[in-house]
């Protein structure tokens, strides 16, 4: 038997409860939705339970199946309710309260064999039938197992998260378990460690990054997240006192005592990590508190109010102007001789749009006057070409530096100065982050210029089709000066590739 077969069977039991999850209800229309229904109730009642919160009576998990259709706007009747949460808990009809079975083929046996297996089973520990309570309960090692193999693929459970499941595990007696999920938590915290470092020399090389993620600003939340660290700190000590009182209680059972020296030395190892990380995420969040406090400037919002989109194109282009003196009058503090700018002045100028206007004049018959409107018209061929240049270099390298412009051959610098448009998309690229969602859209219906290029780029090129999804940003050049460039004083920057994170 070749290697295929190896665990074989073991698979097929792994994966068998969730094939079977659902499955031979009759709940008419709802019935494509019933796993992601189940699923998701499966995880109320596995999250209550790591809190010790009791409210898992069936009355408990009707009420989380009624909760999570109305969160998935799904539609359903009393009944269809009631066959759902009956599903959940048993097999067939309520007064057999059969388990759920799955045939499997054993590849050892060589013959079929049958799973019989439950989701949920009865919590001992909350339910008191003597009483006449009703049975409160509690996810099996089967359902648990279904929700680990999504957390192993979603990596989704937090710190707190583990450390509460550890606690439940040790409570049940299940130590080697216990000891098991720690090398969860442990491989947890070292990815996040790895992360946090990484951000925090990025923070260091260029600050810049607090504002285009700005969801990793934390300085405003210290306070909550100390606090948080804290709380995971309390967890390791109830962990290790609980493991102490019960290594005095198991004194002579030799199996449990070693079980728990490792679980003990487990923990340690967790705790040890955890301080690290606690330490370098608030280390990180000094520093930025410093980057913020010398540098505010930083951390300005941008302006909403654009020259270009409100000034020039809403009002210039759209309505004109009714006499010179009043460009002269806007453009006029923009241009004077003690500011620097990067464009030449002829290009500024050359973006003005003048529209005929007829006037009544007594014109001699002996003479004809030719009147011309003149329109700038953007030559996109010689646009699209200049900067194909850079988009292929971008495919390789996933980002391109402005100081590499001067590096390009002679005769495609001079396409760059082809077209004033050519450069002025640089300096939009700088506005603010583009996800690229362009190539089913029709070109009429795209207002903004860097995705028009992108469009054109792509119709030209097919082969940077691959941008789209992605996203470009720029970031400052540390590694160049302002250079001169053509007589244009230039401040570096570079225009970055990257995957949006999901």
């Amino acid at each position: 038997m070749n290697e295929s077969w190896e665990g074989f069977a073991g698979r097929m039991q792994r994966l068998n409860p969730l094939f079977e999850l659902g499955r031979g209800m009759e709940v008419g229309e709802l019935k494509p939705y019933l796993q992601t229904i189940l699923m998701q109730v499966l995880l109320t009642i596995f999250y209550r339970e790591l809190n010790d919160d009791d409210h898992r009576r069936k009355s408990d998990i009707k009420y989380m199946v009624e909760d999570t259709m109305k969160q998935m706007k799904l539609l359903a009747d009393e009944k269809q309710i009631e066959r759902i949460t009956s599903g959940l808990l048993y097999s067939g009809k309520e007064e057999y309260s059969q388990p759920f079975e799955a045939n499997y083929y054993d590849e050892v046996r060589q013959s079929w064999e049958t799973q019989v297996f439950r989701y949920v089973t009865m919590d001992e520990l909350y339910t008191n039938l003597e009483i006449g309570s009703a049975i409160v309960y509690k996810l099996t090692d089967v359902a648990q197992e279904m929700i680990f193999m999504s957390r192993e693929m979603a990596e989704e459970f937090s710190i707190t998260i583990e450390q509460l499941y550890s606690i439940q595990l040790i409570k049940n007696g299940n130590f080697l378990k216990a000891t098991r999920n720690l090398d969860h938590l442990i491989s947890r915290v070292n990815r996040l460690m790895a992360n946090e470092f990484s951000f925090g020399q990025e923070m260091i090389n260029n600050p810049k990054i607090l504002l285009i993620e700005a969801e990793r600003q934390r300085a405003d939340n210290r306070i909550e997240i100390e606090k948080q660290f804290e709380e995971e700190k309390n967890h390791f000590r109830t962990i290790t006192s609980m493991i102490e009182k019960t290594k005095r209680q198991n004194a002579e059972d030799d199996v449990i005592h070693r079980e728990l020296v490792l679980l003990q030395e487990k923990i340690g190892h967790s705790r040890q990590l955890h301080d690290r990380f606690a330490k370098l995420v608030i280390q990180n969040i000094s520093y930025e508190m410093k980057l913020k406090a010398e540098n505010p400037s930083l951390f300005w919002e941008n302006s909403l109010v654009s020259f270009r989109e409100h000034i020039y194109e809403n009002w210039f282009l759209k309505e004109g102007v009714q006499s010179f003196t009043a460009v002269e009058t806007i453009l006029s503090p923009l241009f004077s001789p003690e500011n620097e700018f990067t464009l030449p002045l002829d290009w500024i100028w050359g973006e003005q749009e003048f529209n005929e206007k007829e006037e009544i004049e007594v014109v001699v018959e002996d003479e004809e006057k030719e009147v011309l409107a003149y329109q700038r018209i953007t030559d996109w061929d010689s646009v699209v070409k200049a900067w194909s240049y850079v988009f292929q270099y971008l495919q390789t390298h996933q980002e391109f530096s402005l100081t590499d412009l001067k590096e390009l051959p002679l005769e495609v610098q001079d396409l760059w100065f082809e077209e004033s448009e050519t450069i002025d998309l640089w300096m939009m690229f700088d506005k603010k982050p583009l996800k690229v969602q362009v190539l089913h859209r029709k070109v009429e219906t795209i207002n903004d210029e860097r995705e028009i290029l992108l469009y054109k780029l792509m119709q030209e090129y097919p082969q940077f089709q691959q941008f789209e999804g992605l996203k470009i940003h720029t970031e400052f050049d540390h590694r160049a000066e302002p250079f001169l460039w053509y007589e244009m004083k230039i401040t570096p920057f570079k225009i970055c590739i990257e995957e949006e994170i999901r």
